[in-house]
């Protein structure tokens, strides 16, 4: 009980404490001091006037923007005349620097691949010890090593997903300054690399691969050092887009663009039985022309009969490739000229066929001794039907006594494009000479082009029995065909 006293007796004298000190506090209230004011009763005029700002006029009304004017048509070429005959004067290329001698063709890669020497300890050893092997050969396809971004995240994602075809590398490509570089695929040729021809320079290389999808440009055709350029293949989704281009000719590096044509393996029938055969037809559009496309009586790799009908192909032009009957296997024999005459022939009905060329020109395109090929077809026209029109591309493969008489080449009453090109068009004078009366006496529509073969240094030492088909694709013959095809009325 004292205790809980003490507390209420601290509490209250705290209490009157509080309450007397509080009383004594006095608190004067604050009061704002007075200002001085003044009245305004009346105001004295001003001395100046200011006028009022003037409103500002309405804006003009917006001139009406000027109508564009309409693109302006491109230029075509004037289409090749069927009674003449020209003469294409290329211009003399370009002295060049002297050049390496061709180098040996490299040895074929073995199938083992050297690791590194094996240690030998410098003891003598003893003479019932077997001798050490001073290397290691482990096979190619013992093992797979994976590096970078296949050993990070696996090789299923980077390794096979994003894997593409090396044959996709060939091609027509093309840069924004309408330039056009074609990758030939002559890697079963005598050749035994990709080639790239540039046409702006006029070069024409070999690749080397120096990565799964980078390759190095040499000096020269037969030279792969010191390196001038580097391709790079680059991929969308799952075909290849573009390239990169670096050289030491061009400042800057160029990104061309692939020009995707359609290509399909099919087969036909034909008198002496089925005849396989690729057709490539162009990126779009319909109403297309097209030519069955003969190579000859010769065995010819199919990856350089590419490189000619998918240039076709970016100029509107569709085409048909048969298989020379009898080169099935790798020492084919190919058949007689008459049966290869009947499986074109058949050729011709099939890619007539086509609902892509519904309303086009549909002819033959005999290539060097293929043109004999296309002759015969077309004089000796059976139930198949007869050509549109034909493509004479006559070159040094051919020899001109083997050309049909002027009897056989009157019977041949469609236009007719005979393109003498190669390093011996002097032997052809006689043989245009006949041309030539038969156009003037018994008006037939032959169109004659005489285009001697003028390439670069690099393109004539890319001579072989194989060379042909690489000066078509730089000498643009098929644009020159292409466009007298376009030319004829349907």
């Amino acid at each position: 009980m004292m205790r809980y006293a003490s507390w209420f007796l601290s509490i209250l004298l705290h209490a009157i404490v509080f309450a007397v000190l509080v009383h004594s506090v006095s608190l004067r209230i604050m009061e704002p001091e007075k200002l001085l004011e003044v009245d305004l009763t009346e105001m004295e005029p001003a001395d100046e006037v200011i006028a009022p700002m003037p409103e500002p006029p309405p804006p003009p009304p917006p001139c009406p923007e000027p109508e564009p004017l309409p693109p302006e048509a491109p230029v075509a070429a004037a289409p090749l005349p069927l009674d003449k005959t020209l003469v294409l004067a290329d211009e003399p290329a370009l002295p060049m620097a002297a050049e390496p001698e061709p180098a040996e063709p490299e040895p074929a890669e073995a199938d083992v691949v050297e690791i590194s020497p094996v240690k030998v300890d410098e003891e003598p050893e003893e003479e019932d010890d077997k001798q050490l092997p001073r290397r290691i050969d482990v096979r190619k396809g013992d093992i797979v090593v994976h590096r970078g971004h296949e050993a990070r995240f696996g090789r299923s994602m980077m390794g096979d997903y994003f894997s593409y075809s090396s044959s996709e590398f060939s091609g027509q490509f093309t840069t924004r300054d309408d330039r056009t570089i074609s990758i030939i695929d002559a890697r079963n040729t005598e050749y035994g690399r990709f080639l790239i021809y540039d046409s702006k320079n006029k070069t024409l290389r070999r690749l080397k691969q120096f990565a799964k999808y980078v390759y190095t440009i040499g000096p020269s055709l037969y030279a792969d050092e010191p390196v001038v350029g580097v391709v790079t293949f680059l991929a969308k989704d799952d075909r290849i887009e573009r390239f990169v281009l670096t050289t030491d000719d061009d400042r800057l590096a160029h990104y061309p663009r692939k020009v995707h044509v359609r290509e399909d393996n099919v087969t036909f029938d034909a008198p002496a039985g089925p005849v396989p055969g690729t057709t490539t037809l162009p990126p779009e559009g319909s109403g297309n022309s097209g030519v069955v496309f003969l190579p000859g009586d010769r065995c010819v790799d199919p990856g350089l009969i590419r490189g000619v009908t998918r240039s076709l192909a970016t100029r509107e032009l569709a085409s048909l490739i048969i298989g020379v009957r009898g080169c099935e296997g790798e020492q084919g024999v190919p058949a007689d000229r008459s049966v290869l005459a009947q499986d074109a022939a058949a050729a011709l009905h099939f890619l007539s066929g086509n609902p892509r060329l519904e309303g086009g020109n549909v002819g033959m395109w005999g290539n060097g001794r293929g043109a004999l090929i296309a002759l015969d077809a077309a004089i000796n026209s059976t139930g198949f039907g007869r050509p549109d029109f034909l493509v004479c591309l006559l070159n040094d493969n051919v020899d001109p006594g083997d050309m049909p008489g002027p009897a056989r080449l009157g019977r041949l009453d469609m236009p007719v494009l005979w393109l003498v090109t190669g390093r011996k068009t002097a032997s052809w004078r006689p043989f245009i000479a006949t041309l030539e009366t038969l156009r003037d006496r018994d008006k037939r529509p032959f169109t004659v082009v005489l285009a001697p073969l003028k390439a670069s240094r690099e393109v004539e030492k890319a001579q072989g029995d194989l060379s042909s088909w690489v000066e078509q694709v730089t000498e643009d013959h098929s644009r020159l065909a292409a466009s007298w095809i376009k030319s004829l009325s349907r």
